[in-house]
């Protein structure tokens, strides 16, 4: 969730900023060498998106790899398949024909085999087409603050690095949005320690989540009305 926020920032971040050794460009834990970068999750909060999105999918490919016992001669699928659409392979590698081979029963998603194939492991691929799905889009926004600590040997050191991150992550705005990733600057401060000086630069970053969920078409809708 969080973690690839912070991976795509540590990866843009180690690939623009060439003052900055690679390795010391990390999340959560300062580096014993300077300068560096830190970048540090502070907060977050999740926000579910109030619909969800209904797409149809299409027909979609399918392929199963089944086990048989050395006795079965009747296999079900996991899906309704498509008429005309089953391709079978026993052993695998080898194809084999309908109604000579294997017979399907559309009405119960299974075929039956001729003879038994002999008990193996994953040996009978069976690859068809089913119906039409539904894809059901559902959305969770990720709505965190980040810290970026930039330490140097002093202050000029420090302050010309935040100034190439701020001009960084500005440049980079653009392509984190395309993936679906938005920060923001929200404001800094300055500290001055015993053995660097660290300006932190806050942001707001979001990100948009998505679960995608394969459901069976509706075939038929019936609207009822109550006689009163």
């Amino acid at each position: 969730m969080l973690k690839e926020i912070e991976d795509k920032l540590v990866k843009v971040l180690r690939e623009k900023l060439t003052d900055v050794p690679k390795e010391n460009i990390v999340v959560g834990i300062e580096p014993s060498r300077l300068p560096a970068v830190v970048i540090s999750s502070l907060e977050f909060t999740l926000e579910k998106a109030d619909m969800a999105e209904n797409l149809d999918s299409g027909d979609i490919d399918l392929e199963e790899k089944l086990s048989p016992n050395g006795v079965e001669t009747v296999f079900k699928l996991k899906e309704e398949p498509l008429r005309n659409s089953l391709h079978v392979e026993y052993p695998i590698g080898e194809q084999l024909t309908e109604k000579s081979d294997y017979s399907v029963d559309y009405a119960r998603f299974s075929i039956k085999m001729r003879k038994a194939p002999t008990k193996g492991k994953n040996i009978l691929k069976i690859n068809y087409k089913s119906r039409n799905r539904v894809l059901t889009l559902k959305k969770l926004k990720v709505k965190a603050l980040y810290s970026v600590d930039i330490l140097g040997r002093d202050g000029t050191e420090a302050d010309s690095l935040a100034e190439k991150v701020i001009k960084t992550l500005l440049e980079e705005e653009d392509k984190l949005i395309d993936e679906e990733i938005e920060i923001k600057p929200v404001g800094g401060t300055t500290s001055f320690q015993e053995k660097n000086v660290k300006t932190r630069l806050n942001y707001k970053v979001e990100r948009l989540m998505r679960l995608e969920q394969i459901i069976g078409p509706i075939e038929k809708i019936e609207i009822t009305r109550k006689n009163k």
